[in-house]
Order: C-alpha cells, then structure tokens, then sequence
C-alpha cells in the first residue's frame, strides 16, 4: 500500500512542471487570438500651421493659409487670431484650411473627446515673408508720360486712327506695381498690367497705343492719355497729341 501510495506521489510531482507550463502558456495562445492594432491606427495629435498662400493685389499683404490636422473627425473648432475669429467643423479626415488670412499668432480651441474642459493648439507660424508679400517693399518715385507722335501728324479724319505714348515708372524694387491707363478724359481702364521691379532703383517703359476714333467733320484732332496706379493712388497725363485732318 506505501509502495502505490508512494508511486502516486511521484507521478504527481513529475506533472505539475508541465501543468505549471501550460498555465503559463495560456495568457499567450489568448493574445495570438487578440487582433492587433494597425501600425497607423494611433490618431495624430491635433496641430495647425500657418503657410503662404500667395499676396494679392501688388503692393498689398501677403495672404496666408491656416492648414489643421489630426482633429477626431467632425471636430468642432473656435480658431482666434490677428483681426479674426470664427468656428469651423473640421472635416472627416480630422483637417480644415482656411485662406486669406493674416500674418501672426493663431490658436485653434476645442472640446476634447471625454473631457468637459476646452483644449487649445498653438499654430507653427513661418517668418514674415518679406520679398513676396507683407507690405512689398516696392516704392514708386516718379511717373510720367511720354508722346512718341510726332505733332502736327496730317492723317485722313474720317478714318480711325491711333495715338502712340511712352509711360515710364521710376521706383524702388523689390516688388509689383498694378497700372493701367485712360483715354482723352474717359473713366473706363484700359490696357491694364502688372510691372515687375527688381531690386534697386529702376525705371520701366510702357508703351501704350491708343485708339483715336474718326472725325469726318474736323480740321484738327487732339488727345491725351493718363497712366494711372491705383495701389499708389497717382497718375500721370500726357501732353496733347494733335493731329492735322487731311480728308480726302
């Protein structure tokens, strides 16, 4: 009976090492059966940053763009910066952009998920871009009009005709200057344009061919062209053209 009993024992004692492992392998063979989170799974954390969109009109500010990312989706935003402040819904990527806007410090706040308190992001704000935008550096010193006809040019009136001038800006670059032009006293622009000045003090010629319509009944025609910049808010006249009428 000691011999069973004992024989029983030694049985028992040799088991457990392997009852031990198989307890211990357990946790194991349960998270093979887990499904694993995707490499990318994890959201990014919210953040905004400030970009160059372009400048518009020459010789204005440069206009920016506010890029967010990594919001939960359909996330509700307040977002506050230089002369503005509005609300926005991100959209289902977690993103939003907004153009036009200033140069300067902007804040994105909203309700995080699972929380009664309001979180805020600070935008990444680049450095004032100065060649291409914030108050171009361009400056205009001088316009004037030149008139390339000659006087006294004899032409048949009861046809149309034209009117050659020369405008010329004197300024100091960098930067962009708008121009366009009027004919005879009228309002309406025409031949508008864009002179680019590199840096330095430069003059650019714009030549400018003007349409002078017939006038069966006169003797002699005279007219005159104006060259404005409406960002500098000046212009500059020609002298009259006069032309001698030789009907034929």
């Amino acid at each position: 009976m000691d011999r069973q009993t004992n024989r029983h024992r030694r049985l028992l004692f040799l088991a457990a090492p392997l009852l031990a492992s198989a307890v211990g392998l357990t946790p194991a063979f349960a998270a093979q059966g887990r499904p694993q989170a995707e490499p990318g799974a994890v959201p990014a954390a919210p953040a905004c940053q400030l970009v160059v969109s372009g400048s518009g009109k020459p010789g204005a500010d440069t206009r920016y763009k506010l890029h967010l990312g990594g919001f939960p989706a359909k996330q509700s935003v307040r977002v506050d910066g230089p002369k503005t402040s509005f609300r926005a819904t991100v959209n289902g990527k977690g993103e939003l952009d907004r153009q036009g806007l200033n140069h300067g410090a902007y804040r994105v706040t909203y309700k995080a998920r699972g929380s009664q308190k309001d979180a805020t992001v600070t935008c990444a704000v680049p450095p004032a871009d100065k060649q291409g935008g914030g108050k171009q550096s361009v400056k205009v010193g001088k316009v004037e009009v030149v008139v390339l006809t000659p006087p006294g040019t004899a032409v048949d009136c009861t046809k149309p005709t034209t009117a050659e001038f020369d405008g010329k800006i004197t300024a100091t670059g960098p930067g962009k200057v708008r121009f366009h032009w009027t004919f005879d006293g009228g309002s309406k622009p025409v031949s508008p344009g864009v002179a680019d000045f590199p840096a330095g003090t430069t003059t650019q010629a714009l030549l400018h061919v003007a349409d002078v319509p017939a006038k069966p009944n006169a003797s002699t025609v005279t007219v005159y062209a104006t060259l404005h910049l409406p960002d500098q808010k000046t212009s500059a006249r020609s002298g009259p053209v006069t032309f001698t009428c030789e009907n034929k």
